[in-house]
């Protein structure tokens, strides 16, 4: 095994696949519950989720909320905008959700090849500024744990991606330095800015080709990684 460079991965977006995971969370929930009184197709249900829970993360992640407020009001806030007031509704839903989502297995495309692979030759870590409960059920539950040697959550650590002294407290725990350590991640925000300041190789996996940056390292496909590792 080649132990001279740490490859670290982001893990919702980059190799779970949390739309999936979560549409086909969200869809039992729609059914289960009857919130078709409330969102006349399942697919306005899901994009109402899909704008509030990015419109959460993204403050969460630049630290203006907590792991409580995404918990405890993202179905609130869903409900709310359809002038629904139910918050013993939003609660069940909040629950249900938060506790069968991670049970989902559906990764991204050629996600397990490249981590096959990639294992064999290098360590491998998880960075992520998912919460500690989920992201561990997640990894488990779709059997890729054991490709990682590290996992760092940056509820465990008290940093959030971007922030530089998650990425120091990942080299600390991987005994790596900087210039062998790369993080591959979907999120310009967070996961390559933080890599590229503090000073980390950076991969930008960009399966929908949103920018056409040269200067940034980028991948469209999970299999890219084996042409370049």
């Amino acid at each position: 095994m080649t132990l001279s460079r740490q490859l670290f991965f982001d893990l919702d977006h980059t190799l779970w696949d949390y739309d999936a995971n979560a549409g086909e969370t969200l869809r039992t929930l729609y059914e289960n519950y009857g919130l078709i009184s409330h969102f006349s197709t399942l697919a306005q249900f899901r994009q109402a989720f899909h704008k509030c829970n990015h419109q959460l993360w993204h403050l969460y992640n630049i630290g203006e909320i907590d792991k409580k407020e995404i918990r405890d009001n993202r179905f609130t806030y869903i409900l709310e905008a359809k002038e629904v007031a139910a918050k013993q509704l939003a609660r069940e839903l909040s629950n249900f959700f938060v506790w069968e989502c991670p049970k989902k297995t559906t990764l991204l495309p050629n996600a397990l090849e490249v981590l096959e692979h990639l294992s064999s030759r290098y360590q491998l870590g998880i960075i992520t500024n998912g919460f500690d409960d989920t992201q561990i059920e997640k990894l488990r539950n779709s059997n890729i744990e054991k490709y990682f040697s590290w996992v760092i959550t940056s509820e465990s650590i008290g940093y959030r991606k971007p922030a530089i002294q998650i990425f120091e407290f990942a080299l600390q725990a991987s005994n790596g330095a900087s210039q062998k350590a790369v993080m591959i991640g979907d999120n310009l925000d967070t996961d390559i800015l933080g890599a590229n300041l503090a000073g980390w190789e950076s991969i930008w996996y960009n399966p929908g080709k949103l920018s056409n940056n040269p200067s940034q390292p980028q991948i469209h496909d999970l299999l890219e990684l084996l042409q370049i590792y």
